[in-house]
C-alpha cells in the first residue's frame, strides 16, 4: 500500500548533542607588536620607509606609532598580521627583533565570587579551567584579622586580551568582571610617581622632610616632596596622590594610554577653574534703570523699588513739587548705585559682553535730565497787555449805549 507522499521521509534528530556543556572560547592573540633594532638602538628609518615595509609585510594595520626608545609599536587588525610581524627578522633591510608588547596585550579585572563557587579551588586549578577564556593568572586577595591571614572571595584575574570581558563562565555560573584600578606607583628613592626605585635615575629625596638624603633615621620637620604640604610623601590625602589615582582610573576605565588620560584630567581641571559667565552674572550687581513719570499729577505717580509709599494724602497744591522731588531722588539714587556698584574698577574681572552692557546702560541714563530739588516758580503769561486808559463807572440811565451789566442789590421786604 503506497503512502500519500512517497517522496517524504521522517527525520530523526539526536537530542543528546544539546545536553553537552557549551564553553566560551576566546581567540587571544597579540594585537600590539614592538619592532626594535637588534642592537637595541633607535631605528633610523623615515616614516615613508616604515609605512611601505609594514604594508608589504602584512597590509593595512590599525595604527603605527614610535616609542620613546626609538622602536615602533604596531597595532594589528587581524591575527594573521600579528603572526606575519612576529616572524620577521629583517625590516626595511635592517636587522630587527619583533616581540609582543609587555603590558598592552593583557589586562586585569576584579572577580567577586559571591556564590562561593571558587572557594574550594586553588589558583592553578582556576587558571587551568578558564584558560580557554583567556585567563593566564589568578591571584586571591587576603586580609589580616587578629594576627591571622584570612582568604577573601575576591580574585584578580589576568587576561591575555586587550580589553577585559564583561563576564566569565565558571561551569554553569556567570560571574561578572570589574575594571581593576591599581594604586599609583611611587618611587622610594626620589618620591615621584610613575616608576620604581630599580629604574630611577634621580638623586635620593627624603620621604619625611623632602631633603636631599635618604629617608632612614630622619627627624626633621615633615614636608611632602611632591606638594610641599605638611604630611609625608606616602600620605594618601596628598593632592599628587589623588591626581595620579584619577588619571589611572580614567586610563583603565576608558582603555587609553596614561598620557591621554593625564591630558583629559588636566583639561577638566582647567574647565572647572575658569569662572563661567553665569557665575559672573550672579556676582555682578543688578543696575536698575531710572523711571520718570511725566503724566498725571497724583499722590503716587510711579512706584519704584527705592520709593517709599505714603498712605497719608498729600495736599493738592504741592503735588507737582512732590512728584518732581521723588523723581529727582529716584534718578539720583539710580546713578549713585550705578557708580558705586559698577565693577569696572573692582576686583571682579568682567567680560567684554558685560562691559558693553554697562556702557549701554550708562549712555541710556545720560539722556535723562535730573530736575532740581527746589520747586521752580510758575510764570503766568497774559496774552493781553494792560490798558493805558482809565475806566470810570457809568451812571445809570436810559441811553443809546449798551445797558450796564451791574445789577442793584435786591433788598428784602
Amino acid at each position: 500500500m503506497s503512502t500519500k507522499y512517497p517522496g517524504l521521509k521522517r527525520k530523526h534528530i539526536d537530542a543528546s548533542s544539546s545536553d553537552e556543556e557549551t564553553t566560551i572560547q576566546i581567540d587571544s592573540w597579540a594585537r600590539f607588536i614592538v619592532i626594535e633594532a637588534s642592537d637595541h638602538q633607535a631605528l633610523k628609518l623615515n616614516p615613508f620607509a616604515i609605512s611601505k615595509a609594514i604594508n608589504g609585510c602584512c597590509g593595512k594595520v590599525e595604527n603605527v606609532s614610535r616609542l620613546r626608545n626609538g622602536s615602533i609599536l604596531v597595532e594589528c587588525a587581524r591575527r594573521q598580521q600579528s603572526l606575519n610581524l612576529l616572524s620577521l627578522s629583517q625590516f626595511a633591510n635592517v636587522e630587527v627583533v619583533v616581540s609582543a608588547h609587555r603590558t598592552l596585550n593583557s589586562c586585569r579585572g576584579i572577580v567577586r565570587d559571591r556564590a562561593r563557587c571558587l572557594s574550594d579551588m586553588s589558583e592553578d586549578e582556576i587558571v587551568t579551567e578558564l584558560s580557554t577564556q583567556g585567563v593566564t593568572a589568578v591571584k586571591r586577595f587576603t586580609r589580616k584579622q587578629d594576627e591571622q591571614i584570612i582568604k577573601t572571595h575576591t580574585y584578580l584575574f589576568t587576561f591575555s586580551l586587550s580589553k577585559i570581558p564583561p563576564s566569565i563562565k565558571a561551569g554553569y555560573f556567570n560571574i561578572g568582571v570589574e575594571v581593576y584600578v591599581p594604586n599609583p606607583l611611587r618611587c622610594y628613592k626620589c618620591q615621584h610617581f610613575g616608576h620604581g626605585a630599580k629604574t630611577c635615575t634621580f638623586s635620593p629625596i627624603c620621604a619625611r622632610c623632602s631633603g636631599s638624603h635618604e629617608s632612614t633615621e630622619c627627624t626633621a620637620a615633615i614636608k611632602c616632596a611632591n606638594c610641599k604640604g605638611d604630611h609625608l610623601a606616602s600620605a594618601k590625602p596628598c593632592p599628587a596622590f589623588l591626581l595620579q589615582s584619577q588619571v589611572l582610573k580614567i586610563k583603565h576605565t576608558n582603555n587609553i594610554s596614561f598620557h591621554e588620560a593625564k591630558k583629559l584630567v588636566q583639561s577638566q581641571s582647567q574647565i572647572t577653574s575658569v569662572k563661567s559667565y553665569a557665575a559672573a552674572a550672579t556676582i555682578t550687581p543688578f543696575v536698575q534703570a531710572a523711571t520718570v513719570s511725566v503724566g498725571c499729577q497724583t499722590t503716587i505717580s510711579w512706584v519704584g523699588n527705592q520709593q517709599m509709599l505714603n498712605d497719608s494724602p498729600a495736599p493738592s497744591s504741592p503735588n507737582t513739587t512732590t512728584t518732581s522731588s521723588s523723581q529727582t531722588e529716584l534718578v539720583a539714587s539710580s546713578k549713585t548705585s550705578q557708580s558705586e556698584s559698577s565693577p569696572i574698577n573692582g576686583d571682579i574681572p568682567l567680560t567684554k559682553t558685560e562691559k558693553k552692557k554697562l556702557k549701554k546702560t550708562a549712555r541710556a541714563l545720560q539722556h535723562l535730565e535730573v530736575p532740581s530739588s527746589q520747586p521752580t516758580p510758575v510764570k503766568v503769561q497774559n496774552q493781553f497787555e494792560p490798558l493805558a486808559m482809565e475806566v470810570t463807572p457809568s451812571s445809570t440811565g436810559h441811553g443809546s449805549g449798551p445797558p450796564s451789566r451791574s445789577r442793584t442789590p435786591v433788598e428784602p421786604p
